[in-house]
């Protein structure tokens, strides 16, 4: 098994390969439509980021929650270079947003290409930076925690202003950047129920006092996340329909007066609040391996319904061509937690800074 486990270098090997594939996908007229590679960006860019931010606010707060999957976490690092590489494919796309024809003093093609790219690419180095700093047996350095939270909030605020509100351009919401860096949070602890499905019955047998205590905490952070999370949604909501602005109106109506966005609309509701606060609202159930892992899985589930929700009026996409994205990253995150004792060897530190 050790065999299958990648290297650095082959990690890296395997990322940039996978980015030409989708790459040749996009622009080798195998498909049609090219909103699916923006679609797939928008839904592991919270996911990737969000894992390696909750690893990050664990450490700097010296807290043991979920402190046996922090190795796993931070060894996702290296997905992150994979978001830059994806998102610098888009620059022939930007014709699918609305203020291609318009452009502004923010909203212009190199603008916007050099922000976000900048953001990305410090993300990447901040949370490599973390990572390596973490794992090195060296005394745990806050700074990188706080540099790479500082980089995650506002790549994350650039992922909710510009590549999902700005495709509803002349739309905005002043909250969509608080409401998807705390949910890229919630996501990075769903990743962790679904890491925990995977190491739990090894870990028993090492460590079962601490590894019961560690899938109780992904049930108790599942839980208060999804409360978080629909106090924000509420609130957004509610500024909308208390203002009706024909403008801001216009943005609901529009998503709930169709199929399949209404139906997308339930579904995320479901997924992100209403399954895990049900769910997840007994102690027993907290504790519970199945209950936490089909829990963590939903909200995942919940979220990609969100993200198209949000695009689909706006931007033309491909299914087989966004299944297919979806699946080779998913495939991707799967091979790097497997080989996280690779790419961060040092252990020694993890549970305790």
């Amino acid at each position: 098994m050790h065999d299958t486990k990648l290297s650095i270098g082959g990690c890296y090997s395997l990322l940039l390969i996978l980015a030409a594939t989708i790459g040749l996908i996009e622009y080798g007229g195998l498909i049609a439509q090219p909103g699916s590679l923006l679609l797939t960006l928008t839904f592991w860019g919270s996911i990737i980021q969000g894992a390696v931010a909750v690893a990050a606010v664990t450490a700097l707060v010296r807290a043991q929650w979920i402190a046996s999957l922090r190795r796993e976490l931070l060894a996702l690092y290296p997905l992150l270079l994979l978001l830059a590489l994806l998102f610098a494919l888009l620059w022939p796309q930007l014709d699918l947003f609305p203020w291609s024809d318009h452009p502004t003093v923010w909203l212009n093609r190199p603008f916007f290409m050099g922000r976000n790219l900048t953001s990305l690419l410090l993300t990447f180095l901040a949370g490599r930076q973390l990572a390596l700093h973490s794992t090195s047996g060296a005394p745990f350095k806050d700074r990188y925690a706080v540099i790479y939270l500082a980089t995650f909030v506002l790549s994350q605020s650039l992922l909710g202003f510009d590549w999902l509100m700005s495709a509803a351009y002349p739309w905005i919401s002043t909250m969509f950047g608080l409401y998807f860096f705390t949910e890229a949070l919630y996501a990075g602890i769903a990743v962790s129920g679904l890491a925990m499905l995977l190491y739990f019955r090894p870990r028993m047998q090492t460590a079962p006092k601490d590894t019961a205590r560690h899938l109780r905490d992904v049930g108790l952070l599942l839980f208060g996340f999804s409360i978080l999370w629909a106090g924000l949604f509420f609130a957004q909501f509610l500024l909308i329909w208390y203002a009706n602005l024909p403008e801001e109106v216009h943005f609901v109506t529009e998503r709930l007066a169709s199929f399949p966005e209404r139906e997308l609309c339930w579904l995320f509701l479901i997924g992100l609040f209403l399954v895990p606060f049900v769910a997840l609202l007994g102690s027993q159930a907290k504790g519970d391996l199945r209950f936490v892992s089909a829990v963590s899985l939903l909200v995942l589930s919940g979220l990609f319904a969100e993200r198209l929700f949000i695009l689909l009026p706006a931007i033309p996409y491909h299914g087989g061509a966004l299944l297919l994205y979806n699946g080779l990253i998913f495939v991707m995150l799967l091979l790097v937690l497997h080989s996280s004792e690779r790419l961060l060897p040092s252990s020694s530190f993890l549970t305790k800074d």
